[in-house]
């Protein structure tokens, strides 16, 4: 995809819509891009495309799919090629530009209660971040693996408490449960397996540390 798809402002509800095959009809910019991402679809072409796979890393104890580089780009563990279709790559494309996003909201909040745990307006965001998920997690249900994998993310690090959390604790693991089981579906590779097991219990460990803690009053 070229940068200038990228840099859209409407590329991520776009390419939301784009992945969840709505048949609502948006108005304006947001238009004209989604009927981009369909166009470029339905090409006849292969390209390839560098992915990343989810991996169990020890000395963590938790998985690992991508991490934000200083300068804001998405960096993954371990990469790898793979030459897909144009609907396919538009796919990626798309969900790897929402994921992205996604990403940095949650860094973005966490950031703001590690400043002030008391901030109110950045608590509310805790809600607005899962929601977001929970609805990218419905639009790539049925998607290739590697699309999939960017339901997968971290919460080791804010198991300390010093870093502030990105999305809300409260009944976490029961709202989490449906992507992870979209995500998981036809899963194969032992690493990424192993990678799911060891995030879902530090999940389970997050919701129960920070309800205790008092966030779910």
């Amino acid at each position: 995809m070229q940068k200038v798809y990228t840099d859209h402002p409407d590329i991520n509800k776009a390419c939301l819509q784009f992945l969840s095959s709505e048949k609502s009809d948006p108005g304006g910019n947001e238009r004209i891009m989604l009927d981009t991402l369909y166009k470029i679809s339905e090409q006849d072409i292969r390209e390839n495309y560098l992915t990343g796979q989810i991996v169990y890393v020890p000395e963590a104890g938790e998985g690992k799919h991508f991490h934000l580089t200083k300068d804001g780009k998405l960096e993954y563990y371990r990469i790898k090629y793979e030459t897909l279709s144009a609907k396919e790559g538009t796919e990626f494309f798309c969900a790897e530009r929402y994921r992205l996003d996604l990403e940095k909201k949650f860094q973005a909040t966490s950031a703001k209660l590690k400043t002030n745990p008391l901030d109110l307006k950045a608590r509310q965001e805790l809600e607005t971040n899962l929601d977001s998920y929970l609805k990218f997690a419905n639009s790539v249900h049925g998607k290739s693996q590697i699309v999939r994998n960017f339901l997968f993310f971290s919460l080791g690090k804010y198991m300390k408490g010093d870093q502030g959390i990105p999305v809300s604790p409260c009944e976490f693991t029961q709202k989490i449960l449906n992507p992870i089981t979209i995500a998981t579906s036809g899963l194969t590779d032992a690493d990424s397996k192993l990678a799911w097991a060891a995030n879902i219990q530090i999940f389970t460990a997050y919701e129960l540390g920070f309800t205790m803690a008092g966030y779910c009053k």
